[in-house]
C-alpha cells in the first residue's frame, strides 16, 4: 500500500472501523468498534503500534471475532527500536511485517492469571514460541515477555485482551545458539572458539542453553587479535573458555533480576564449565527500585558488562558481553 493511502486510512482510524448501515450490522463492525483494534486506537501511549498494525493490515486481523492477545509494544518500545514515527513505520514496511504477527496471540490469554513461572511458552502468531514470566518477590511482581517487561497487562476487548510492553519483540530467526552467535559479526572469535573446541554440534542441538558470549575485544585484550588466532589455540583451553561462557537453561536478562537475592542484587550462576559467575543488579536511573540490567564478575574481580542481550534462538539465548569470565 502506498504511503498516502496508508496515512488517510490512519487519519479515518475508528470512524472507518465502526462504519454500518441502518439496515444490517455486520459482525466485523461490532467488533471494531470496541475490538483489540479500536483499543489500539483509542491508545495515545500505543499510537506507533497502530501505523505498524495499520500499515501491515494486521489491524483488519484484529477487528475479527478473534479471540487474540495484544503484545503492544509502547510508543517509547518503538522509538527505543528506532522507528520514532509512523513515517517510520511505513518506510520499514516489509521489516514490521515479519514482525508484527510476533506480537499477538490466539486466544484470549490473560497473562496475569499465568502460574508463577519462569518463560512459559505461548504460541505467537506466527506459530513461534513467546516465553512468559510471571513472578513475584518481596519488591516486584512481574510479567515478561521474552526478557521484555509487560506494563499493562489485560485490558478487555470485545475480541480479546491488550497488553502494553516495554519493548519490541522479534521474531526468532536462528535455529540455535551456535547460530545465533556466527551471525553477529562482533562475536566471530567465539564463534570460531565454539567452532575450533569441537563443541559447535553440542550447541546446535539439546539445550535450552543461555550463552554469555565475549565480543572480540574480550579476546583482543588478553592477547588474541585475529580469528585465524583462535584457530591455533590448544583444544582443550578452548572448550574451558566456551563452556565458562554457557550456563543450562533458557534465561533473559531480566529473569536474573528477578531470580537475585532482594538483599544483596546479585545472583549466581553455574557454568558448563563447573565455575560459578557472580551477577549484580544495575539500578534504573529512570525508575527508583527497578533494575536496568546485570553486570558479570569475571574471576580476577572485574566488572564485565552486557552489550547486547536476549537474542532468542531455537534452542536458547545469547547475550553479548564485554569480557571474558575466565580470565
Amino acid at each position: 500500500m502506498e504511503p498516502k493511502k496508508i496515512i488517510t486510512r490512519l487519519m479515518m482510524g475508528v470512524v472507518l472501523l465502526t462504519a454500518c448501515t441502518k439496515d444490517k450490522v455486520q459482525p466485523e463492525n461490532i467488533y471494531a468498534k470496541t475490538g483489540i483494534a479500536a483499543v489500539v486506537n483509542s491508545n495515545f501511549s500505543l499510537s506507533l503500534c497502530r501505523y505498524a498494525l495499520v500499515t501491515t493490515h494486521y489491524d483488519d486481523t484484529l477487528s475479527k471475532p478473534g479471540p487474540y492477545t495484544l503484545l503492544g509494544p509502547s510508543n517509547d518500545a518503538f522509538t527505543a527500536a528506532g522507528w520514532s514515527s509512523g513515517a517510520a513505520l511505513i518506510r520499514a514496511t516489509d521489516s514490521i511485517r515479519a514482525m508484527m504477527p510476533y506480537h499477538f496471540i490466539r486466544g484470549a490469554i490473560k497473562l496475569d492469571s499465568l502460574p508463577m513461572a519462569f518463560n512459559q511458552p505461548l504460541t505467537a502468531g506466527n506459530g513461534q514460541p513467546l516465553y512468559v514470566t510471571h513472578w513475584v518477590n518481596s519488591r516486584d511482581t512481574a510479567i515478561v515477555v521474552n526478557g521484555v517487561r509487560v506494563s499493562t497487562f489485560d485490558k478487555p476487548a470485545t475480541n480479546g485482551l491488550v497488553n502494553i510492553t516495554d519493548g519490541v519483540l522479534y521474531p526468532i530467526v536462528y535455529n540455535d545458539v551456535q547460530q545465533a552467535v556466527s551471525g553477529d559479526p562482533a562475536l566471530s572469535m567465539f564463534n570460531a572458539a565454539i567452532i575450533q573446541s569441537g563443541l559447535a554440534a553440542d550447541y546446535n542441538t539439546g539445550g535450552p542453553y543461555t550463552v554469555f558470549a565475549p565480543v572480540n575485544a574480550a579476546f583482543n585484550a588478553i592477547g588474541v587479535m585475529t580469528v585465524d588466532s583462535v584457530y591455533k589455540m590448544d583444544v582443550s583451553k578452548l572448550q574451558k573458555i566456551v563452556k565458562a561462557h554457557i550456563a543450562t537453561g533458557r534465561n533473559f536478562i531480566y529473569d536474573y533480576i528477578l531470580k537475585a537475592d532482594v538483599t544483596a542484587n546479585t545472583y549466581q550462576e553455574h557454568m558448563l564449565s563447573g565455575a560459578i559467575s557472580t551477577f549484580t543488579l544495575v539500578p534504573d536511573p529512570l525508575r527508583q527500585g527497578r533494575f536496568a540490567g546485570i553486570t558479570l564478575q569475571t574471576a580476577s574481580g572485574a566488572s564485565v558488562s552486557i552489550s547486547r542481550k536476549n537474542i532468542l534462538a531455537g534452542n536458547g539465548v545469547v547475550h553479548s558481553i564485554s569480557g571474558l569470565l575466565n580470565n
